[in-house]
């Protein structure tokens, strides 16, 4: 097959014509890269946040643009599927100091990525005290000179805790 100078010139030049697609600038902030020790002390924060809450850790370590999102918590406080499940650091902290302590154990950080940590968790307590596993992933940023948590995507098996919490539910299939 013999493709002509003349097309393979018409296409090198009609590329070069399509407007280039950039991302915007990475912030300053978010360029620094942090360590798998850095990693460790923000999930110990993270498990504190969420099992042990006190509010100075919130008002020190999540950024003013924290967003905490949960389908597994959205089916509990009924709010619709796919929204942020606390769109605010302070809606966050106004949930928090409501919910009582409980004992989370971190199985496993699984990936760091520069700003962003995955890890794997579970909690077991309560009427059913069965193993609720979870998977989290931690958006950070780097501010005021330390690593905060700028965002929290949480999921866990939510039958389970609603067991562990006194619930019940009944299987129609």
């Amino acid at each position: 097959m013999r493709i002509s100078t003349f097309a393979v010139t018409a296409l090198a030049s009609s590329a070069l014509a399509l407007p280039s697609v950039t991302s915007p600038a990475p912030r300053e902030e978010d360029r620094t890269c942090m360590t798998r020790d850095e990693a460790k002390e923000m999930v110990d924060i993270y498990a504190r946040l969420i099992a042990n809450y006190k509010p100075e850790d919130c008002e020190r370590y999540c950024a003013s643009d924290f967003v905490d999102r949960s389908d597994s918590i959205n089916a509990f406080i009924f709010k619709p599927l796919g929204e942020p499940t606390f769109a605010t650091k302070e809606i966050f902290m106004q949930a928090q100091l409501s919910n009582p302590p409980f004992p989370v154990v971190i199985d496993a950080i699984d990936a760091v990525d520069c700003g962003v940590i995955a890890l794997r968790w579970h909690a077991t307590f309560g009427a059913a005290n069965l193993p609720s596993r979870g998977i989290t992933i931690i958006g950070t940023t780097k501010r005021e000179g330390w690593w905060q948590i700028r965002s929290l995507d949480v999921e866990f098996n939510s039958l389970v805790w609603l067991l562990n919490m006194g619930g019940n539910y009944t299987w129609e299939g």
